[in-house]
């Protein structure tokens, strides 16, 4: 499913239309064109006159303090191709521009957490100096130590004569020394809110070391001003440093050692890290958080796959051969380059005359980049709350509060333009159970009736190849187990309990099941049975290796034998035309519980098929005593499979599948500015006469029947025509709901 909502990305403004009567195609395929016939010039690209000129919406905060929404400029030519050369050209510039505007720490506010961050550094540095000299500096007369102590008290004096205009210059280079220390960017001319509180901070540190010459102990004198800061001794709070960012997640990893939570923190620590810079933790604030979060959802979901690296290079870097250059793509690139993808297409959908807004934004919907979904965005702000704890965990004194989940969706909603079409599309994996249908063609597919070679499984042939692309699907539907437990299985996995063949899975050290109920002895079902499975493992040689589908395991280098699997497969349900995006292999598994659902097996059995924990008894006992009734239970499954044994191939063969006899049809639908269906059409997969199409546009009859009429008239022959047929509906949720309402009007 498709998913929009409100996004923070940089949008091009809308095209100027001239009014004009508008004109709407009959069917959904016909193509936009503008009111003079021919296509929008391109994106930012407006003509008046002769001339082509440029025009582009501000990011928010630009157009606040501009005053100005847009920009507008003329890109002084006629000629369309010119005008899109420098236009690209002007496009490439003003990104970076902004890039460096909004990033530029003089022109922004430091933070009061910054601030802190750099005076405790600051402090650090100059009370280290301080207690050096008191404890092994050369020993002074005591003309010099009165010299000394009056060039102090001079110097507080000139502090605060100096601030009182605003002088911040004899600060300035202890202050960058911190900074350079603390990680912190400092700008060109200290911000006031900082100059003030870093003459009184240097002040009073002149006074110390003042009184440290004059006999008095420095470590004493500052224990009120170290106290500000942190709840550790003078001395261990010179020694120590600022708990910077790296060095949280590296604590974070230690407080969550678990290889689940490693994953995440590393993902969070990594945004971070290129976001902030290695900064101290006490500088992050609650603002800083919020633009973090804005931009992080500006991420695409596929971020960070541009590498250059897999599972080759992976396996010539073990080898120690020589491999080429990893491939670093910067976050921001990523999201400049999905942001203009996405302005193209939302200036090629805003020219359009043809359809409504409601249709453009069913349409951007689709064709808009995915963005990291919400479920993302809220684990990677537990990740950094973590973080937090680990920089606790360090001693860290006034740590950041991690965003709610609310303040996160607020950050992100308030940093969107305002745009009728702007949205920010997701793709959440919503798994669902996979049709009868699609169950049916996936079981008779080449796969299984026979394919043309090992590297065309979806054409047709006379080879039928037992190995892990025809035995784990087959697995993971009867079973619902997950992918990497029957990936793993070995061949000393079957075992004989009760008078049932049985899977121990999730069986040995090896073995990295998510829970200790992952471990369990589950029932072969009587499809599998039928289907010679047992006898196959049998008849497995020497050579064969204790893995059952050892094939898989050769393939990867990291040991993820679940990604490189899935990866091929997915390949061949594309070619069978089985690809979706929901309903993909690892839906398989919630495909047996939702059947065994329905045939009323009790939610015990199916939670301990699935590896669900129970109440209080683990799964291992719980199935190893009920295999028979286990058994019973999974065979409830009817995958109405015929199955018949065939000489050709020697072993048994799946020769049909009842599950849906009837054929599914494809609807598509455009929609009105009212969100209801305006032209629908109904025709058989992969063919393109319609068997049904209906307009709202078209005008009523001669028979005098009113447009209601009309509506409730076509909806009863939708679904006379559609009848019990599945049907392929839109991914959009717009569109598929107003099919359903349509449907419900029949």
């Amino acid at each position: 499913m498709t998913q929009g909502v409100t996004q923070a990305a940089a949008q091009a403004a809308a095209h100027h239309v001239p009014p004009g009567p508008v004109h709407r195609p009959q069917t959904p395929s016909s193509h936009a064109r503008t009111h003079s016939g021919r296509r929008p010039a391109g994106p930012y690209l407006q003509r008046r006159g002769r001339m082509y000129y440029f025009r582009k919406r501000f990011p928010q905060v630009l157009a606040k303090n501009g005053g100005k929404p847009f920009l507008c400029l003329s890109l002084r030519t006629p000629l369309l191709s010119e005008a899109m050369s420098r236009a690209a050209r002007l496009l490439a510039v003003l990104e970076l521009e902004e890039i460096s505007i909004m990033t530029d720490p003089i022109k922004q506010a430091m933070s009061g957490q910054k601030i802190t961050a750099l005076l405790t550094e600051a402090t650090r540095q100059e009370l280290g100096r301080i207690l050096f000299k008191q404890d092994q500096g050369a020993p002074l007369s005591d003309d010099a130590i009165d010299a000394r102590i009056e060039r102090l008290d001079q110097e507080c004096t000139d502090l605060k004569r100096r601030a009182r205009r605003n002088d911040y210059s004899a600060v300035t280079a202890p202050l960058r020394a911190a900074a350079s220390a603390a990680g912190i960017e400092l700008p060109e001319e200290i911000p006031q809110e900082l100059g003030r509180q870093a003459v009184a901070l240097f002040r009073e540190l002149k006074e110390i070391e003042a009184k440290s010459l004059d006999g008095h102990d420095a470590r004493s004198e500052a224990k009120s001003m170290v106290s500000t800061f942190t709840s550790k001794p003078v001395d261990e709070f010179v020694s120590s440093r600022s708990v910077l960012l790296s060095d949280s997640w590296q604590q974070a990893l230690n407080l969550y050692p678990s290889k689940h939570m490693k994953g995440n923190i590393d993902a969070i620590a990594k945004l971070a890290l290129e976001f902030f810079g290695d900064v101290p933790v006490t500088s992050i604030s609650e603002t800083d958080q919020k633009r973090f979060f804005a931009w992080m959802a500006r991420l695409p979901k596929k971020h960070g796959k541009a590498h250059g690296e897999n599972r080759f290079t992976v396996a010539a870097r073990r080898k120690g051969e020589p491999i080429k250059e990893r491939k670093i793509v910067k976050k921001n690139d990523e999201i400049a380059a999905a942001d203009l993808e996405d302005e193209i297409v939302t200036e090629e959908i805003r020219a359009r005359e043809d359809i409504s807004d409601l249709e453009k934004r069913a349409l951007l919907a689709e064709k808009l980049k995915p963005r990291l979904t919400m479920t993302t965005i809220r684990r990677n702000r537990d990740g950094l709350n973590r973080m937090f704890r680990g920089a606790a965990d360090l001693g860290c004194k006034d740590i950041p509060k991690a965003l709610s989940y609310k303040q996160v969706e607020l950050a992100i909603a308030a940093a969107a333009p305002d745009d009728p079409l702007y949205m920010r599309v997701t793709q959440p994996k919503i798994r669902m159970p996979w049709t009868e249908e699609r169950i049916a063609q996936f079981l008779t597919c080449p796969i299984y009736t026979g394919c043309a070679s090992p590297r065309a499984r979806w054409r047709p042939g006379d080879m039928i190849i037992r190995d892990a692309f025809y035995w784990v699907p087959l697995l993971v539907l009867t079973l619902g187990s997950r992918i990497e437990e029957i990936l793993l299985l070995k061949r000393k996995s079957l075992r004989l309990r009760n008078h049932v063949h049985c899977l121990a899975l999730g069986a040995g050290c090896d073995v990295s099941g998510k829970t200790e109920d992952a471990e369990r002895i589950v029932p072969v079902p009587q499809t599998l049975l039928d289907l010679g499975f047992v006898d196959w493992i049998r008849a497995l040689d020497e050579d064969h290796g204790p893995l059952l589908f050892p094939e898989i395991a050769r393939r990867t280098a990291t040991g993820n034998v679940t990604e490189v699997f899935s990866k091929s497969l997915r390949i061949i349900l594309s070619h069978l035309d089985l690809a979706d995006f929901d309903e993909d292999f690892y839906a398989m598994r919630k495909t047996l519980s939702s059947i065994l659902k329905r045939a009323k097996v009790d939610d015990g059995q199916r939670q301990a098929l699935a590896g669900h924990k129970n109440g209080s008894i683990l799964n291992l006992h719980y199935t190893a005593h009920h295999t028979q009734d286990l058994k019973a239970a999974v065979d409830k499954a009817d995958f109405k499979i015929a199955i018949g044994y065939c000489a050709e191939h020697g072993h048994p063969v799946i020769k049909s599948c009842g599950l849906a006899p009837a054929e599914s049809f494809a609807v598509d639908v455009v929609l009105s500015d009212d969100g209801e269906a305006e032209v629908i059409r109904v025709s058989q997969t992969g063919k393109e006469a319609s068997l049904f199409e209906f307009s709202r546009r078209k005008a009523p009859g001669d028979d005098g029947r009113s447009p209601r009429d009309a509506l409730l008239t076509a909806a009863k022959e939708f679904r006379k025509i559609v009848g019990d047929h599945p049907l392929r509906l839109p991914r959009s949720p717009l569109k598929r709901a107003a099919v359903e309402y349509f449907h419900a009007l029949g």
